[in-house]
């Protein structure tokens, strides 16, 4: 196993390069942000383009919005720094805490426009179980639909701009491209947000195309029509989910969880569905990293974390077991812990770990 020289990503994380020094595409990157990146440059870019779209249509941009840190922070800015009439989107999260419910509202009393929309519950409960089973992606329904749903949107409102949060792939090392692309297509996001599936291959029964919609792109015909772009607000600022925290929490009185996340040293990320959790865990179990590791590597790169106490955080917290959730999982997918356990043991990476007292631990260290 290879561990970045300057975070701890290993490269067991999909699609993650290293370069000759032995320094992973994210950490790379994060240099390249200091030394070569002009943000003043890509602020104007934006600052052109929102002179371009304002006010030719209803809404000015899509800003997908959870309640979160992220969310909130990107459609202040779209909304009170850059001009636009923002219409925040909102999918529900499967098993929807009553946490990131408060906080939307309490953000929306802000003053902003949201559409909420619910996915046929019945339909997103199969699409997730068969995620779970099949891949180990137990939130597969609502991370299929974040994208094509926004497309969708786009077209039938006329809408000339997603303003997404940030690039994943770019920022936390995977696949280079759109590190100087400000905008990306349909093919793209089908490549990394679907993996390049057919959402309907994720389902047994036979649902209509309008029964699958929300989980279905528009065609490319309508979307040559529309003309909308589609971007990331982490092209146009360095992205920081601390900073985003710390504004979300002053402005819009975001709450958090009292005492850390399941899985992590962190408090205020992912507050919207206790299905994270699982999903971190399996990402733990099939990769040997998990989310203590993902939030360290971050903190690294931001200069709030040394390497030597990352190291010892992540062998604290990383893959840490969701007891208190199981429960809901296993009501959630419709299974006994047995069959749940099977799951697990099904997609674990058994080259990083052996099972003991019912539990997969780690045969490797962080170093």
């Amino acid at each position: 196993m290879k561990i970045c020289k300057k975070c701890i990503m290993m490269d067991t994380r999909p699609r993650l390069q290293f370069d000759e020094n032995g320094v992973c595409a994210a950490c790379e990157w994060n240099e390249m942000k200091k030394e070569q990146i002009d943000w003043e440059s890509r602020y104007k870019e934006l600052q052109d383009l929102c002179a371009k779209i304002r006010g030719k249509q209803r809404y000015d941009c899509i800003v997908p919005v959870s309640g979160g840190k992220d969310s909130t922070y990107v459609a202040d800015k779209m909304k009170n720094e850059f001009g636009l009439n923002v219409l925040t989107v909102t999918i529900t999260p499967p098993l929807e805490t009553q946490l990131i419910q408060e906080n939307l509202k309490r953000f929306l009393d802000y003053g902003y426009d949201n559409i909420k929309i619910t996915p046929n519950p019945k339909i997103a409960r199969e699409i997730n179980k068969f995620g779970f089973v099949e891949q180990g992606r137990p939130m597969l329904s609502w991370t299929s639909c974040l994208n094509s749903v926004m497309f969708r949107l786009a077209v039938d409102f006329k809408i000339p701009l997603i303003m997404f949060g940030e690039e994943g792939e770019t920022e936390y090392g995977g696949l280079t491209e759109m590190r100087f692309v400000p905008y990306y297509d349909m093919d793209f996001a089908i490549k990394i947000y679907v993996e390049g599936n057919d959402p309907r291959s994720f389902v047994q029964k036979d649902y209509s195309e309008g029964e699958m919609s929300l989980w279905l792109f528009p065609s490319r015909q309508e979307i040559k029509e529309a003309d909308f772009k589609v971007a990331h607000w982490s092209y146009y600022e360095n992205w920081d989910p601390y900073v985003h925290y710390q504004f979300a929490s002053k402005n819009y009185g975001m709450q958090i969880h009292q005492g850390r996340n399941t899985g992590t040293y962190t408090d205020f990320g992912q507050l919207d569905t206790p299905l994270y959790e699982l999903h971190t865990y399996m990402m733990y179990l099939k990769f040997g990293f998990g989310r203590a590791l993902q939030d360290a590597c971050i903190d690294i790169r931001a200069g709030r974390l040394t390497r030597e106490k990352a190291v010892d955080i992540v062998t604290k917290y990383d893959g840490e077991y969701p007891e208190e959730n199981i429960p809901v999982f296993l009501d959630y997918y419709e299974m006994d812990k047995k069959e749940f356990d099977t799951v697990l043991d099904r997609h674990v990476n058994k080259d990083l770990f052996k099972k003991v007292d019912g539990i997969w631990r780690p045969t490797f260290t962080i170093a």
